[in-house]
């Protein structure tokens, strides 16, 4: 009978536990950005999509907003209002578009961030390389939504990449894989290109959504393929980069790298650039694959890189921006956040924004670094 009344015990103290942590623990979340002229918007840790006035970094507002916390098992103050986000929202004329750690995706108002719709896949992950996402209703979206028209593509750790109408939030058609897609589709004029964690990236006919055909990465593949001319180019978490033939699939050329190749190739011109986790950024001959020049980080990168009049500007988790030459590969500049840097920087005209893994968002000048505003939000 003690046996079984410690047993009890131990069984409420868990539930008890586990409701308190429910009340105040946000889901883990990656931080990402979208900008331009009007506003920058950033997915934040906090689980928020915050807004700012790009000129001095108010923030205008921010969604979900704080919302009113139920008393009763521990549950006192104001609630934890979370997404959980690991992408960087998606900018249209009036709207944001972002997914959500639950596998929902929200169509905001970009001038007041009010919700004009949300979808949700209500399918259940099986498994695969999805690992802690599998088995979830409502699975993590944890790449960008593409948007192309009237019609918004959401890849899903389901496994499933969703078409949905942008005015509604309707479902279109889906197309599934084999294992989770965790990067943004490329969408062409007609065709649409889609990185699987099964090691596949697939190539659709836009109209039919017919599968074209499929190339083996020999890895899972995290990130968005780059389109220039008649290549795409991927890395894969098989150690390789690749440029494939768009229209056949067929291999051009490959390039080994010595850990993952995590981030999306930027495509400057004649050259290609590809960054390994491990820190080393590369620029490759973009028909041969010959490398021109690496540059070494200090920390992980994986992200990639912008760019702008012959300038890379490569966030790295050692917490620095380093700028470089695209050409010689040689450093400019450098700035140093107070975290880690594991997004893509966004350039708007002159002024450079970024964000970090403690929730700040910075403004710099893109010429020389130099910190324009800072903007820290407290995670409560």
């Amino acid at each position: 009978m003690k046996y079984t009344k410690r047993i009890a015990l131990g069984l409420f103290l868990t539930i008890v536990l586990l409701a308190v942590a429910a009340c105040s623990a946000p889901p883990f979340a990656w931080p990402g950005l979208a900008a331009d002229s009007q506003a920058v918007y950033a997915t934040l840790l906090d689980g928020k999509i915050h807004a700012f006035d790009p000129l001095n970094g108010n923030e205008l507002w921010v969604f979900p907003p704080q919302a009113e916390r139920k008393p009763g098992l521990g549950c006192t103050g104001p609630a934890q209002a979370s997404l959980g986000l690991y992408a960087s929202p998606v900018l249209a004329e009036e709207n944001l578009f972002a997914g959500s750690y639950a596998g929902q995706t929200y169509a905001l108002d970009r001038s007041s961030g009010t919700q004009r719709w949300s979808f949700t896949s209500q399918e259940e992950t099986k498994g695969g390389l999805a690992g802690f996402f599998a088995r979830k209703e409502n699975p993590a979206v944890i790449g960008s939504p593409t948007l192309d028209g009237d019609t918004l593509y959401i890849p899903s750790a389901d496994q499933t990449l969703y078409a949905v109408d942008v005015a509604s939030g309707t479902r279109q058609w889906d197309f599934q894989t084999s294992d989770a897609i965790w990067a943004s589709p490329l969408v062409t004029d007609d065709r649409i290109y889609v990185a699987s964690m099964a090691h596949k990236l697939y190539c659709l006919d836009k109209d039919s959504q017919a599968e074209l055909w499929a190339f083996d990465a020999q890895g899972a593949i995290p990130s968005t393929p780059a389109l220039a001319g008649d290549t795409v180019y991927l890395g894969s978490l098989g150690r390789q980069v690749f440029a494939v033939d768009a229209d056949t699939g067929r291999l051009r050329w490959s390039f080994e790298t010595e850990s993952w190749a995590w981030a999306t190739p930027l495509v400057i011109s004649d050259t290609v650039y590809a960054s390994e986790v491990d820190g080393t950024l590369y620029a490759l001959d973009a028909e041969t694959g010959a490398k021109r020049w690496d540059f070494m980080a200090q920390g992980k990168i994986q992200a990639t890189p912008a760019y702008a009049d012959g300038t890379l500007y490569l966030p790295a988790e050692d917490q620095n921006l380093y700028a470089l030459d695209s050409v010689a590969g040689t450093q400019k500049w450098q700035f140093t956040a107070s975290a880690a840097l594991m997004s893509t920087p966004v350039m708007v005209g002159d002024r450079l924004y970024l964000v970090s893994m403690d929730n700040k968002v910075y403004a710099l000048n893109a010429e020389n670094g130099a910190k324009i505003w800072e903007y820290s939000v407290t995670q409560e």
